[in-house]
């Protein structure tokens, strides 16, 4: 008994269209690396260009920049002081329980948050 009926009809179907797929995904493929060598040489172009306009500035490091040495002589004072510290560093501050209680309460709506819900990712 056979499960498949082979024809030379059929094989000659299935050949054409495993012959097409690997056609297409040859093509594909070469479409992708010309695409992929495009994005890597648009990349270095502009690295390039960056390097080439900070060679070109006659003061390229900071500490030598006259408007940084008269930021810091006439108001941040000394570098690593108390009034550079407190205008030039950030600190993080978590506030992630205003965001909590905005859940509690039930103002912070998210409309895709039933999708979510349960012990299955729908995604998977």
């Amino acid at each position: 008994m056979n499960v498949i009926n082979l024809t030379r009809r059929t094989v000659l179907k299935a050949g054409m269209a495993f012959g097409g797929a690997a056609l297409f995904g040859i093509n594909f493929t070469q479409k992708a690396i010309a695409a992929g060598n495009l994005i890597k040489q648009a990349m270095l172009d502009r690295i390039n260009s960056v390097y080439a306009a900070d060679k070109a500035f006659p003061i390229r490091c900071s500490q030598d920049n006259t408007q940084v040495q008269a930021l810091y002589k006439n108001f941040l004072g000394e570098p690593g002081g108390s009034v550079s510290h407190q205008f030039l560093h950030m600190h993080f501050t978590d506030r992630s329980h205003y965001i909590q209680k905005l859940r509690d309460e039930k103002k912070l709506d998210n409309p895709g948050a039933a999708e979510f819900e349960g012990e299955n990712y729908p995604y998977e």
